[in-house]
């Protein structure tokens, strides 16, 4: 028999690893959203300039990538002059260009932050003098990191004033079984986001507990259908997936326990060990927290994740 690996709950979608995805859930985040082309610049030089503004995000302490794309930062690049000068063994091109860096909310179009530094750049041709231009971007200069705490201010300050309606979305969700949705709109508050983050985090417990209530008879089912294949390691999983707080917990303990003296001692050991983090109120909050998570990355992985540049820019 293989391990028994045990989980506080598996949606109907399929879950693949989180580790570092989840992460991201409860912090502010800015994906990096880059057009297909800029005039001027090659495909070397728009991931040169994509690298570099991902490290601008990352130095100032937030992740370059989130998990539900609701907040980007996307640049323009203008090339305004480029000269030849002469000189002595070979000419040099001299080129003045912008770059242009912006904070957007994708939901509402909300700006909420920009900056414009100009760049200059030389090379033996136009080319080089672009990509030593990108090179010159200093991604801890002062300028940047002022520019970047402008936007997260904005956007704590955004989901203060959206808290209240956050929660009522939520609920609407909730009255028609889209626990998934909810649970990923709950989610998308960031912990910054004080005055609200511990409201979001009691009602998506709420929301979560709801889920399962719906989800035990299904699972009893499922559990019941297993044993009845003599699969008692897998009648354990799904077991294990049926949180305390569901009106079916206690018939899956019963059930379990036909299933109990059936696996070897060391999956039996673990079984008792989940039963354990059960009975300590701090491991269960956390573990239902941890799965949240889940959830929700699951409910936007599942959702079209690409952003178009042309439609944040209009």
């Amino acid at each position: 028999m293989g391990k028994i690996y045990f989980v506080l709950i598996v949606l109907a979608l399929s879950l693949t690893s989180f580790g570092q995805t989840t992460n991201n859930v409860g912090k502010i985040a800015l994906s990096v959203i880059m057009p297909e082309n800029i005039d001027g610049l090659n495909v070397s030089q728009l991931s040169k300039l994509e690298t570099k503004i991902s490290q601008i995000v990352t130095v100032s302490g937030l992740a370059s990538s989130g998990y539900n794309n609701n907040f980007v930062i996307y640049p323009k690049f203008a090339i305004f002059e480029s000269n030849i000068v002469e000189g002595g063994m070979q000419n040099i091109t001299v080129v003045t260009a912008e770059l242009n860096l912006f904070i957007k909310q994708v939901d509402n179009h909300l700006l909420f932050s920009t900056i414009s530094k100009p760049l200059k750049g030389s090379g033996s041709s136009k080319e080089l003098a672009i990509t030593n231009a990108i090179s010159k971007i200093t991604t801890n200069d002062p300028v940047f990191k002022t520019f970047i705490e402008t936007g997260k201010l904005k956007i704590i300050a955004y989901y203060e004033t959206k808290c209240v309606d956050i929660i009522k979305k939520s609920d609407s969700y909730v009255k028609i079984q889209q626990y998934d949705h909810a649970l990923g709109l709950l989610m998308s508050v960031p912990e910054e986001v004080s005055s609200c983050y511990n409201q979001i985090q009691d009602k998506a417990i709420e929301t979560y507990k709801a889920y399962q209530t719906q989800k035990c008879s299904e699972l009893i089912q499922k559990a019941k259908t297993t044993l009845a294949n003599n699969d008692y390691v897998e009648a354990l999983n799904i077991l294990s997936e049926i949180d305390p707080s569901a009106s079916c917990f206690k018939e899956a303990q019963a059930i379990a326990k036909s299933a109990e003296t059936k696996v070897k001692a060391e999956e039996k050991k673990q079984w008792d060990f989940q039963m354990k983090q059960y009975n300590d109120a701090v491991s269960l909050e956390k573990q239902r927290i941890e799965t949240i998570k889940e959830i929700a990355v699951s409910y936007y992985k599942s959702q079209p994740t690409s952003v178009n540049y042309n439609y944040i820019v209009k």
